[in-house]
């Protein structure tokens, strides 16, 4: 996905043109009456043309009054893990609003960027900018963690943004300043804990009121099937070795598997279930590196290589190790890779 800068006057247009400059792959949008070849012609209604093309960029940068923009987008609002981030820049260039999805859409930084760029000043409202601390959501984004659930990310962003104690429990490696009111494995017990932060790809269970689940996306799943074997089953395998390992779903990075089942149907619809991408391996870069690996002549007289779970698995992978071997399930394999963070 990328960036848009939208305008409707002559004086935007040339503004946007200055950053476009800056950042060439942008896309510049304009009337057709100040249309040139830098910029593309709203050629529709204003509102219908922003609804078309909303979920189709990461951040949308207006150049116009922030009235304007308001009442346009604000029926296309759906919430902060779908919206882009949107800037809105006055036509002199002197400021860069952050208007929506300042943390997970990106905004707060991109106005950061485009001020830089234009030399403005960066208009950023969110507590925990203007306090120097840092969001839930922030923190999820910068640690490549999936949110479990936004309502408890607002309550413990509530707690850190009024100098409250809280603490993060982690499996994983904090390499990122912390504010100071929040507590790195509070192991003694010295302080006044008031939520909790978990960063870990297993399940919890934790009864404490103010807590969030912070999910590492850290696990690929290697995938060897029969032809034709439905979703279902592929589901029904997974979820038995998620459950096995007591890893939650939403850690899940990406299947992995040989570029002959690229167009299995069953292994498609099971990568949209858990909304992940499927890494596809050749033939030939599998046979690199299944002398690692317990080989089957079945197998290999069948698609032309000794294994497909564990070694796509491994290829797919950075640093980290196996927690589960290849395992069958009656047509299918699985061999689950944890990536070392």
């Amino acid at each position: 996905m990328k960036w848009a800068v939208i305008t409707l006057t002559r004086g935007a247009l040339s503004l946007g043109k200055r950053i476009k400059r800056k950042i060439p792959d942008i896309d510049l949008y304009t009337q057709p009456k100040w249309n040139d070849t830098d910029a593309i012609s709203i050629a529709q209604n204003f509102k219908n043309f922003v609804g078309n093309i909303f979920t189709r960029y990461e951040v949308i940068i207006f150049i116009m009054a922030t009235g304007i923009v308001v009442r346009t987008i604000s029926e296309y609002i759906e919430d902060k893990t779908k919206d882009p981030g949107v800037l809105v820049i006055d036509e002199e260039g002197n400021h860069v609003i952050s208007l929506l999805s300042g943390h997970i859409g990106g905004a707060n930084s991109a106005a950061v960027k485009v001020a830089e760029l234009i030399g403005a000043k960066p208009i950023i409202t969110t507590a925990s900018d203007v306090k120097n601390t840092i969001a839930v959501d922030t923190l999820a984004m910068k640690l490549n963690c999936e949110i479990e659930n936004l309502e408890d990310a607002k309550k413990i962003t509530s707690l850190i943004v009024n100098d409250e104690i809280v603490e993060i429990k982690s499996d994983i490696k904090i390499r990122i300043p912390l504010p100071k009111n929040i507590i790195l494995n509070d192991l003694n017990n010295n302080h006044n804990i008031k939520g909790t932060i978990h960063i870990t790809n297993k399940k919890i269970i934790d009864d404490h009121k103010s807590k969030v689940h912070l999910i590492p996306k850290n696990i690929v799943i290697g995938i060897g099937c029969r032809r034709g074997i439905p979703k279902k089953s592929i589901i029904n395998a997974i979820d038995t070795v998620l459950n096995k390992l007591n890893l939650h779903p939403k850690s899940i990075k990406n299947f992995a598997t040989v570029d002959i089942k690229r167009n299995e149907k069953g292994l498609i619809e099971a990568s949209n279930y858990y909304n992940v991408s499927i890494k596809i391996f050749t033939k030939n870069e599998i046979k690199k590196v299944e002398n690692k690996f317990n080989t089957s002549e079945f197998v290999r007289k069948t698609i032309g290589v000794g294994a497909v779970c564990e070694p796509c698995a491994y290829l797919s992978s950075n640093k980290g190790k196996f927690l589960l071997k290849k395992t069958s399930f009656n047509g299918i394999t699985i061999a689950v890779w944890e990536e070392e963070i």
